[in-house]
Order: C-alpha cells, then structure tokens, then sequence
C-alpha cells in the first residue's frame, strides 16, 4: 500500500470515527432524557439529620397481596391492596377498624383499575384508570356516592376544598380540575417537550393541602412542581438528585415505562412543609448498609420558600412509606407486615 493510499484510509477512519461519536451521542442525548420547559434539575447532597427512632409493628398486612398506597386521614392509617383494590382503614394502635371492599366491574359504584386514592373528611375517591373514572365512596357507611366519567385515563387523583384534580394518561396536557359536579375548569399541565411522546416518563403522584394548592411529584424526576386551585404555578422546587425527565423507550409500536421509580409519594403539612419518599438506584447511591435494599429517605421541602430543607435516612426499604409530621410517626408497608416508626422529634 502506497503512502497516498494510507493517507486516505487514514483520513477515512477518522471522518467516519467522528460521524459515528457524533451519531451516537446525539442518540443517547435523545433516549437519556428530555428537556422540562421551566426548571433544569440541580445535584446537591442531602443534609441527613440524625433522629431517634423507636419501631413497632402497626398491623399483620401478609394477607395484603400488595400494598401499594398509604394516606393519613385525622388519627387512622388507610393502606390499599393493589391485588384486589380493597383500603384498609387503622387506628394509631394498629388495630383494622374498617374495610372499604370494591366489586369489580363498570357498573355504578364499580372498580376495573384503581390506580390510586384519596381520603378527605368523611370520603374516599378512587381514580379507575380503567373504567376512565373517579368515584367516590363514604368512609362511614363504605357506600357508594358518585360516579365521574372523564375523557381520559386518570392516574392519580388529590381533593381540593372546591373540586378534585387528576393526573391523566394520555392527555394533551398533565393535569385537570373538575368541580364536585364532574365539570371540567381547568386542563393545565406543561412540563417537558413533546411531552405526548413521553407520558409514560410524566407518571407520578399528586398531593395536596385539601384546600387550594397541590404538588406533582413526579417519579422519574429531580424537580417537585407546586399549583394553586386554578393550575398556575406557584414555583418549582429541586430535589437533591439532579435527574432529568427521562424519555421513554420503545421497541417497535411498544412504548416502555423508566425502570426505577425515584420519589415515591408525599404529605403536605399545615405549616407548608412537605416530605416526599425517596429511593435512590445503586448507580447512584452511596448505600453503605449490609444489605441489598435501594438506599431511601424522607426528604423534607418549605413550599413557601421553594427550598430543599433536610432529610431522615431510612434503614429500611418499604412498597410504601407515609410520615405524619403532626405525631413525628412514620407508615411504613411492606408484603408482610406494616410498621410503625416512632421519631423522637420532627426533622
């Protein structure tokens, strides 16, 4: 091989080299993650504060299948069985008080898929992303009250003091507002590009203050997006992390779901303070613990000031985890058992 043909190899190697890191990371920018319009996550380390803690058992959940939801309504405890979509109802002594059992079907009153719920004074609302509806039952009595037939999917659902508010699947946009009467006011909710393409990266949960302003927490996302009533944004809060929206994958017509759910669910207290469980994949862990669960915490965030304040590192891994900052006791549920853990001051 003459030098003028080495030369040419060579000068080829390198061009075609260059297209391809070029291609390839122009790819991976693609399928990593995608842009959120009003905020870019921010890496910051947690401020573990070190708090006492005293364990009990709250109740014998084995005959739970999986318990995939908790919710603190005055003094009880409600844990939904995602298994056969029963809520169970406890006191603080762990003793089940009352069960709410759905009949499934799409009758009046009937459960196909409930893919969330909410207590609220003397009522449970259940969002059936099944069926396309939120119904609603009595806590007292266990009967049914009203069915609310929408246009979408609802994922999640969070009670205000003048309507309910979902989270769809499949919707132009993430949110919307209906008073009691089932009557669509408002349908918000842009938070990534070309978000239709990747609604199923937006899944997460929403909270609210059962009065005029609620939170979407996503799961896949450092950033925690705070609205009043009418679906205008208050601010945006960043979670320690630093990870972005990711986008979905797909293989052929099928679309996939991001693998690892990062903040798990969240409570708002009367001081504007919410606490959102976390869990953290081992890639990005710095789990030191002889065991093989994910590393988790409650991180602590002030609303009002759109600020990260502190967190409390869990020891243990649970399905699900609610912290009731009026009592300074943790929920905790698993397969087996559901647990109570006792703090020794708030955090």
């Amino acid at each position: 091989m003459n030098r003028v043909n080495i030369i040419i190899l060579f000068v080829t190697v390198v061009i075609v080299t260059g297209i391809w890191l070029f291609l390839d990371s122009s790819s991976k920018d693609n399928v990593d993650f995608v842009r959120a319009l009003d905020a870019s996550p921010s890496e910051f380390e947690r401020e573990v504060v070190e708090v006492s803690i005293q364990s009990s058992i709250l109740a014998d959940t084995t005959y739970i299948f999986r318990p995939a939801q908790i919710r603190i309504n005055s003094n009880f405890t409600y844990v939904n069985d995602f298994a056969d979509f029963t809520i169970y109802e406890y006191d603080s002594e762990g003793n089940q008080k009352r069960k709410l059992t759905t009949t499934r079907g799409r009758g009046p009153g009937e459960i196909q898929h409930l893919t969330d719920f909410e207590v609220k004074n003397d009522t449970i609302w259940i969002a059936d992303s099944q069926s396309m509806r939120v119904t609603s039952y009595s806590l007292s009595t266990g009967e049914y009250i009203d069915n609310y037939s929408l246009e979408s999917r609802p994922m999640r659902v969070t009670v205000l003091e003048d309507g309910f508010v979902v989270l769809w699947l499949g919707a132009e946009k993430l949110f919307s507002k209906f008073d009691f009467q089932g009557n669509e006011i408002h349908h918000f909710g842009e938070i990534i590009e070309d978000q239709i393409l990747h609604q199923l990266s937006m899944d997460g949960t929403i909270r609210s203050n059962g009065q005029d302003r609620f939170v979407y927490i996503p799961f896949y996302a450092s950033l925690i997006y705070h609205f009043d009533s009418e679906g205008n944004k208050i601010n945006i809060l960043k979670a320690p992390d630093g990870v972005n929206f990711p986008s979905v994958r797909r293989d052929g017509p099928t679309t996939f779901a991001p693998d690892f759910l990062f903040m798990r669910d969240g409570f708002i207290d009367e001081d504007d303070n919410l606490y959102v469980y976390v869990t953290l994949p081992d890639e990005i862990s710095q789990n030191d613990q002889d065991n093989n669960y994910p590393e988790s915490y409650i991180d602590k965030y002030s609303l009002s000031s759109a600020e990260y304040v502190n967190s409390f590192r869990m020891h243990e891994h649970f399905s699900s985890v609610m912290y009731n900052p009026y009592e300074n006791i943790i929920y905790a549920s698993d397969f087996e058992k559901s647990f109570l853990f006792q703090l020794g001051r708030d955090f």
